[in-house]
């Protein structure tokens, strides 16, 4: 919860559920007003949403392995997880989910499409992980603090 008791509504809608609705705006603007391609790359993006996937789905695993809460909006956290690829980045799920976005960009080529890992970012960096840290620190005190010491927000 945050200091005045309530989570807010950005941070309750998961992060793979704003990525596809920001995918989902961005391939409409395109449509819509049928923009000239920016920046292709089939192969690259390809490579990054299956390299985005699959860096979520490990962090997703070594949170269920240590049964660690994965809703961003929860109270309550049983364990700190710091292994995995929590040793590299204390936000892997959100870092896939970066790639998963500037993957689609590439396969896309619009330049609305890059927007979405822009505003994914934004949101992220800004909104959802200072609430978590927040969350994080309230309940694991030190131990948090002396992790966030040894292990960058992102890469």
């Amino acid at each position: 919860m945050t200091d005045t008791g309530k989570v807010p509504w950005i941070v309750r809608i998961p992060t793979p559920v704003w990525l596809l609705g920001l995918i989902a705006v961005a391939l409409l603007v395109d449509r819509a007003l049928e923009l000239p391609a920016v920046f292709a790359h089939r192969r690259a993006g390809a490579a990054l949403i299956i390299a985005g996937v699959a860096l979520s789905v490990w962090a997703a695993l070594t949170f269920r392995r240590q049964r660690a809460e994965i809703v961003p909006s929860s109270e309550t956290h049983g364990t700190l997880v710091a292994s995995g690829p929590f040793r590299f980045s204390r936000n892997p799920m959100y870092l896939g989910a970066l790639a998963v976005g500037v993957g689609a960009a590439l396969l896309a080529g619009a330049w609305p499409m890059w927007l979405v890992p822009a505003a994914l970012f934004l949101l992220q960096n800004f909104v959802i992980i200072p609430f978590e840290e927040r969350s994080m620190e309230r309940t694991f005190g030190d131990a948090y603090r002396h992790y966030r010491l040894r292990v960058r927000r992102w890469i």
